[in-house]
C-alpha cells in the first residue's frame, strides 16, 4: 500500500476488448483484467489520456481508500447499495454498472501497485520470493457448492412464479367456461383458487433473501486465503478466473498458492 499513498486509480471498461482495465492517469500505464468481453455494457469505458473512467480510486497518505462514482449516469455499488463517493477497505464488494459486475479490490491494487513498480524494480521469478506455498484446491469446491445452492434457491422461486403464472390462465378461463361448460368452470376456478392459495402461501414463506444473505456470509467465510496467518476473502470471481487473475499469489499475504 505504500506505494499507492497518494496515487488516483482509473477503473473502467477497456474500449478495444472488453476488459476491466486499471490505470493511473498521467503515467501513460494501465493494465487489463479478465477476458475479453466480460465487461458488461453498462460499465462506463476507461479511457485514461481524457481522464475518463466510470468510477476512480483514491488513496491518501494515510492509506485510506476512496472509491468514487465519475458519471451521474453510472452506477457504482458498495456491499449491494448504490454510491457516489465512499471510503471502502479491501474487503469490501464493490460492483460496477446496472448488471452489477463485481471487481476484486485486492486485486485492482495489486495490479495498480504493479504499474507503479514497473521500471523501478527487477520483477521477480518464480520461486525467487521464498513466499510460503498453501494448497488452494479446495476452494473449488467452496465455488461450486455457492453456484449449486444458488441454483436451489432460484428453481423454487421459479416454481412458484409459474405456478402463480399458470393459475392466473386458469381464473381467465374459469368465468367464461361457467357459462359456456358449467362445471368444467367451476373445476376451473377451483384449480385456480388452490393455485392461487398455493403461491400466496409460497411467496409469504418465501425466505430467498434470508437464504441467499446467509449463502454469500457462508462463502466469505469460506473462499478465502488458506494461509491461516493471513486468511482473507478473496473476492467474487470464480476459482478459475481466481486462479488466473490472481497469478496463483494471494493479493495480500503474497504466499503462493499450489493445486494439488
Amino acid at each position: 500500500m505504500e506505494q499507492l499513498k497518494g496515487k488516483t486509480i482509473l477503473i473502467g471498461k477497456e474500449p478495444s476488448q472488453g476488459r476491466l482495465l486499471v490505470a493511473l492517469p498521467g503515467s501513460g500505464k494501465s493494465a487489463a483484467i479478465g477476458l475479453p468481453g466480460s465487461v458488461p455494457a453498462s460499465v462506463s469505458r476507461c479511457r485514461p489520456a481524457e481522464g475518463i473512467a466510470h468510477a476512480k480510486i483514491s488513496i491518501d497518505q494515510s492509506g485510506n481508500i476512496i472509491l468514487t462514482n465519475l458519471k451521474s449516469q453510472n452506477a457504482t455499488y458498495v456491499n449491494g447499495s448504490e454510491i457516489e463517493s465512499k471510503r471502502i477497505v479491501t474487503d469490501s464488494l464493490v460492483s460496477l454498472g446496472k448488471d452489477h459486475f463485481a471487481v476484486s479490490v485486492p486485486l485492482i491494487l495489486e495490479t495498480a501497485r504493479k504499474l507503479v513498480a514497473v521500471g523501478q524494480e527487477r520483477p521477480q521469478t518464480p520461486g525467487d520470493s521464498g513466499a510460503k506455498r498453501f494448497n488452494i484446491a479446495h476452494l473449488e469446491h467452496v465455488w461450486n457448492d455457492l453456484i449449486a445452492r444458488r441454483k436451489e434457491v432460484q428453481a423454487k422461486q421459479k416454481q412458484i412464479n409459474l405456478v402463480r403464472s399458470g393459475c392466473g390462465v386458469f381464473t381467465m378461463c374459469a368465468m367464461p367456461c361457467i357459462f359456456l361448460f358449467g362445471p368444467i368452470g367451476y373445476v376451473l376456478t377451483g384449480i385456480g383458487i388452490i393455485g392461487n392459495i398455493y403461491s400466496f402461501v409460497g411467496l409469504k414463506n418465501d425466505d430467498a433473501s434470508d437464504v441467499l444473505e446467509r449463502l454469500n456470509e457462508d462463502f466469505q467465510d469460506r473462499y478465502v486465503c488458506p494461509n491461516p496467518d493471513c486468511n482473507k476473502f478473496l473476492g467474487n470471481l470464480s476459482y478459475r478466473l481466481l486462479k488466473r487473475q490472481y497469478s496463483m499469489h494471494c493479493p495480500y499475504c503474497k504466499c503462493e498458492y499450489v493445486e494439488k
